[in-house]
């Protein structure tokens, strides 16, 4: 009786055990889950590790966001010292969307904000070789904000002075008191410019009329233009294909040619005036040219005898008879 006892005893123990073992567990997971949520990172999401080894974190903290193009897809998970000389610090990344990075992409810490925030960015890669979990990839830190800004202070030190200048000329130009200064010349001019104006509205309202049609014609004008602008385009075409064939034709030997030819020309018309050659004997000899008429004389008579006396000339004899 006593053994029984003695083994519920036991087994109402060992339950006790588990049950306060299992709570332990699950405060262990949920403290986990809720520093883990904390952080900013998912327990449950898929996760992939990239390392970057840097000699300058600026201002980089774990859990500082991982952007891709203003997107986030990670958090900074840990931070980790490789060595003090040199000086390089290593950062793991994690990648919690299931996104394709390229072999030759890189990290890029940047300031996010004004107030000192940090971002990573991915800058993606052009490779066709994908970076695989554990990879240690490129980075570098931006430059801040206000990197720089040191060197500025010299420059806007000498264009503060100059505008102290200008302001100082013009305060002296336009100080009252002096019937000479800035300020009576420019009331001066003012006046001038308001009279100026006054009579161009004059003139623009008696004239009303008149510029009315000359608007108008204006409008007209433009109007045809726009209307006849395809045949322009169309003569411009045809003068532009005009002066590239003129341009490639030989226009110095078609010269050269037409000036040998108006030589020759003064050449024979001066044969001509001299009486040089046969045509020039007929221009300037009348003798020849009367021996030529007597010669046509004498042959029209001869053509006329043979027409009126055929057988003086030609004897054609059928049986052996010559004519007397």
């Amino acid at each position: 009786m006593s053994d029984k006892k003695d083994k519920q005893q036991y087994s109402a123990k060992n339950v006790r055990s588990m049950k306060v073992a299992i709570f332990c567990i699950a405060a262990l997971l949920i403290f986990y889950l809720g520093a883990s949520f904390l952080k900013g990172m998912n327990v449950l999401s898929r996760k992939t590790y990239y390392y970057a080894v840097l000699e300058d974190i600026g201002a980089l903290h774990e859990s500082t966001t991982i952007t891709l193009n203003g997107y986030p897809i990670g958090k900074v998970s840990g931070l980790k010292m490789l060595s003090t000389n040199p000086v390089r610090i290593c950062a793991e990344l994690m990648i919690t969307e299931k996104i394709d990075i390229p072999k030759d992409s890189r990290f890029e810490i940047a300031q996010k904000d004004v107030l000192g925030g940090m971002v990573v960015n991915v800058i993606p890669g052009s490779s066709g070789t994908l970076a695989r979990n554990g990879d240690t990839l490129a980075a570098r830190l931006a430059p801040g904000l206000f990197d720089g800004i040191g060197d500025l202070k010299g420059q806007l030190a000498s264009v503060i002075a100059s505008v102290d200048t200008i302001g100082l000329a013009l305060k002296s130009a336009f100080q009252p008191g002096d019937p000479e200064n800035g300020a009576t010349t420019l009331k001066n001019t003012l006046s001038n410019l308001e009279e100026s104006t006054q009579h161009l509205n004059k003139l623009l309202a008696s004239n009303e009329p008149k510029v009315g049609e000359i608007v108008t014609k204006l409008n007209r004008f433009t109007t045809t233009l726009d209307n006849v602008s395809p045949q322009l385009n169309t003569i411009i075409d045809n003068l532009d294909h005009i002066s590239d064939s003129v341009a490639q034709s030989n226009i110095k030997a078609l010269f050269t040619d037409a000036q040998q030819a108006v030589s020759n020309i003064n050449k024979v018309t001066s044969n001509l005036e001299n009486g040089k050659g046969s045509v020039g004997q007929l221009m300037q000899n009348d003798s020849l040219y009367q021996n030529i008429n007597k010669a046509a004389e004498s042959l029209d008579i001869l053509i006329k005898d043979l027409k009126a006396n055929p057988s003086r000339y030609i004897n054609v004899s059928v049986f052996g008879k010559k004519n007397k």
